[in-house]
Parts: structure tokens; C-alpha cells; sequence
């Protein structure tokens, strides 16, 4: 089974006050490179969603080894953006729905909600409290609902509330985004 992840960066960081996906990230130039390497130290192949007039940051995504496209539609919302994404990769046989601004996720969670999708049609990583956080997973029989996403509609809607989607990942990280300045780690 081939799936890989979507890493939406198409957003325009009004509330950041910058283009936050160039904020300087430790370890690496910025936050969307960091975002990109965890991707794919998965072993999942990685294509990320930019908006238009996002040339040179496509070229850097190939230049780092991620597959890299512009979604005309990017300023209608991340339901486009997310339709955009699986449409472009619709040989994979699952998608990751991943953020751009969740840099802190890990190759490890990558990869078990990939191994998850094997034997499911969805997946939603929850914290040791069931509280549900990102990203998620979805298998080809979702396809033709991904791509109908629009505006501000998120993949969400569409995982069911049935408990063999929920993915016990350990890790806090699921809940966290960088939205705002204050949001970036200290040391960066």
C-alpha cells in the first residue's frame, strides 16, 4: 500500500504577522523545512501544498526532496488546499493530511498511522486522554470525498466517530501549531 503525506502550507499566516513557514526553526533554516524533514524521514513519499506566487519555496520543497505544487484555490481555504493535495496524488493509496505549522510531528507518528491505514479507512491520533489531534489518515475509498473539500472545510468532517479510527500516539505534539510568534520555540 502505497500512502503518502499532504503537508498543507498554503496558508497565509495573518494571525503570525509573517510568513511563518520561513521563522527560524532550531536545527534547521526555517519551520517548513523542519515540517518537510520529518515528513520524510518517515519513508513517506511528501507532497506539499503552497499557494500561488510560492516559486522559489517549490523549488526548495524539490530541492529537499519533497514533491511540491500550487494550488490555484489556496486563498478559498484549506478544504482546497486539502482537495488540491490528494487530487495531485491519486495513485498514492492513502493520504496523510498533515499542517505545515505542526513541525513538532515525528517520523514515528508518520509512520503508525500509515501502518494504521493498512487495515483501515481512517486514522486520528488521540492522546492518552482520547482527546483528538492531527494528523490524519485516510485510505483511497475516501478519495472522491477528499477532493470535494472546499473553503474552510477540513478532512475532519469526514472521519467517522467510530473508535477504529482513534491512533494512541504518545506524544502531546498532536495539539500543537504555531499560529503566533509566541508559538515558536524559545531557542529559535
Amino acid at each position: 500500500m502505497k500512502t503518502g503525506i499532504i503537508l498543507l502550507a498554503a496558508g497565509r499566516s495573518s494571525r503570525f504577522g509573517s510568513d511563518k513557514r520561513c521563522a527560524p526553526w532550531p536545527g534547521q533554516t526555517c519551520m517548513l523545512k523542519a515540517s518537510i524533514e520529518n515528513a520524510l524521514q518517515s519513508g513517506l513519499p511528501c507532497y506539499v501544498v503552497l499557494h500561488e506566487g510560492d516559486q522559489s519555496i517549490l523549488d526548495h520543497c524539490i530541492d529537499d526532496g519533497a514533491e511540491a505544487g500550487v494550488c490555484p484555490d489556496a486563498a478559498r481555504g484549506i478544504g482546497d488546499s486539502i482537495a488540491f493535495g490528494v487530487h495531485a496524488n491519486q495513485d498514492w493509496d492513502g493520504w496523510i493530511i498533515a499542517r505545515a505549522d505542526m513541525p513538532w510531528i515525528t517520523a514515528e507518528t508518520y509512520r503508525v498511522l500509515a501502518s494504521h491505514l493498512e487495515d483501515n479507512d481512517c486514522a486520528r491520533p488521540i492522546d492518552e486522554y482520547g482527546q483528538p489531534g492531527y494528523p490524519t489518515g485516510f485510505s483511497k475509498e475516501h478519495a472522491f470525498e477528499l477532493m470535494q473539500l472546499h473553503g474552510h472545510r477540513t478532512e475532519a468532517r469526514l472521519i467517522p466517530d467510530a473508535p477504529y479510527v482513534n491512533v494512541m500516539i504518545g506524544d502531546p505534539m498532536i495539539h500543537s501549531d504555531v499560529n503566533r510568534p509566541e508559538d515558536l520555540p524559545h531557542s529559535a
